[in-house]
């Protein structure tokens, strides 16, 4: 998947909020993260807290789904969300990397290689791996197919 950025995470969590079965990746989740703790600040000091009310309400079911595939991402059950009335403890499992390599969640990660091969690419004409975002190979100038 990538790395997302705000407007992609928020759009990708809301249009899949009915969907418990995917990937959600870390910046993924607290991009939408960010975007309801903005939206609930914004609701709370314009004293707003009906709205605030349906805010919340209305992003309940989004937020699950994006927290149970951010999960699955992880290489965990779902059921481990249910860990999140423990603070700290959910927020540490929330934190952690994609797991690549044999997660029953990720179609095709029974290796190394395959993960490798899937999750990055390399320059066409040096073979050399660029940086996420990079629009050129630093080891020969040419441009990067995005």
């Amino acid at each position: 998947m990538g790395s997302t950025g705000f407007t992609s995470a928020v759009a990708s969590a809301l249009r899949n909020y009915t969907n418990f079965r995917g990937l959600a990746t870390r910046a993924q989740y607290w991009w939408f993260v960010l975007f309801q703790v903005i939206g609930s600040i914004i609701f709370t000091t314009t004293h707003l807290q009906p709205l605030g009310a349906l805010w919340t309400l209305g992003l309940l079911i989004p937020s699950l789904s994006c927290g149970v595939r951010r999960h699955h991402d992880a290489g965990r059950s779902g059921w481990w969300l249910l860990t999140s009335i423990i603070p700290v403890w959910g927020l540490v499992l929330l934190l952690y990397p994609s797991k690549l390599v044999n997660n029953r969640f990720r179609p095709g990660s029974g290796s190394l290689d395959d993960a490798v091969t899937t999750a990055f690419t390399t320059c066409a004409r040096c073979g050399k791996m660029p940086l996420p975002g990079q629009a050129y190979c630093t080891g020969c100038g040419a441009p990067l197919n995005s």
